[in-house]
């Protein structure tokens, strides 16, 4: 059976009244859809599609597709499919992204269409969503759970997750879900079967690197203003941990005897590992701007404390852009995209040896 939530009458007036106030919207300011696709055909060929809110019919290959986050726009382009609709973290001014690549971070190079700006991912327009007339929208169930009800009366809706056992993160916990709502199952199980290749390509490049320097501590400092994060479960530590590197856990730190808790700077410096990925965020950062990797390597090297790390020194600190390497864009063409530049900047680590 479809998953159909029960409303209260009040709500459902609620509801009336939203679809009526967007339908005079849409007369008075319209929004032009990409044109590169047209509505979807009618068709028998329907499929219950189960993710975190229910489950929800689906019927033939849907054509305009609003996506309302990074990672679901990973998954949806390494299926093949193009968004035609798109919420991000940035903030983008024009009401479609008419320059995908410059845009849309990491992604946009792969997206060939102009889809129409929702907005932020946290709060998509829901009057952009009803005048594009989407045959299905996708996203993720912990940012839209709330508004689960009022994008249902838009169109089909399906919410995912990428958490698996553990609570570890991977795209391959979700991939299926969205191939099976987008009618494409086949692209998924290529992209499932090629997934083991690739890390063993990986693994084959940098066992000397993972020989040297085994050990890596993965953080996301607060601005330097006094603590440092662990991200043991980020997408960058997942990898490096399926690569063979040995990922350095809060839990097993003597300094943190209560495992999953931020440290002090002051204390940090204390830690035995070979090499730091520093994911670059910051409480003052704004969706409109880049993460602020440059600024906290320039903060890194001006503090007493931290300059005098010897993997500092030695350049074993890696500053990296949080969007990607953390875990604001999640996916397969992620995932690739750091399989690709891990050798590039570790590899020269071991000839640095020799």
């Amino acid at each position: 059976m479809v998953f159909r939530p029960m409303r209260p009458p009040f709500r459902f007036l609620l509801l009336l009244l939203f679809v009526a106030l967007i339908s005079i919207a849409c007369q008075s300011a319209s929004v032009e859809p990409p044109t590169a696709t047209e509505p979807m055909p009618v068709t028998t060929d329907c499929r219950m599609i189960e993710h975190k809110m229910g489950e929800t019919e689906i019927c033939g290959q849907p054509q305009r597709v609003a996506v309302l986050s990074p990672p679901v726009l990973d998954h949806v382009l390494s299926l093949g499919v193009q968004p035609f609709a798109y919420a991000q973290m940035g903030i983008v001014s024009s009401q479609t992204f008419d320059q995908p690549e410059e845009q849309i971070p990491y992604l946009g190079s792969y997206v060939t269409t102009q889809p129409i700006n929702l907005g932020s991912r946290r709060s998509p327009s829901l009057e952009r969503l009803a005048q594009s007339q989407p045959d299905i929208i996708l996203g993720e169930d912990w940012f839209l759970e709330d508004q689960y009800d009022f994008l249902s009366q838009i169109a089909p809706t399906l919410l995912f997750s990428d958490i698996g056992p553990n609570d570890h993160q991977h795209w391959r916990y979700s991939i299926n879900g969205i191939a099976k709502a987008l009618d494409r199952e086949e692209q998924a199980k290529d992209l499932l079967a090629r997934y083991p290749e690739q890390i063993a390509v990986a693994r084959e490049k940098l066992a000397p690197v993972v020989a040297a320097h085994p050990r890596v501590l993965v953080i996301a400092p607060d601005d330097l203003a006094g603590t440092i994060f662990f991200l043991e479960d980020s997408t960058a530590s997942n990898l490096l941990r399926e690569i063979g590197f040995e990922i350095v856990t809060s839990e097993a730190s003597s300094l943190l005897p209560d495992g999953n808790s931020p440290i002090s700077v002051e204390i940090f410096p204390q830690i035995e590992t070979d090499l730091i990925f520093v994911m670059a965020w910051s409480e003052s950062w704004s969706e409109n701007e880049p993460y602020p990797q440059d600024k906290i390597q320039q903060q890194w090297g001006n503090h007493p404390l931290l300059s005098q790390m010897q993997a500092f020194k030695d350049g074993h600190v890696f500053f990296l852009d949080y969007f990607l390497w953390a875990s604001n864009t999640r996916g397969p063409i992620t995932y690739q995209l750091i399989l690709e530049e891990l050798p590039k900047m570790l590899l020269p680590l071991v000839d640095e040896d020799e």
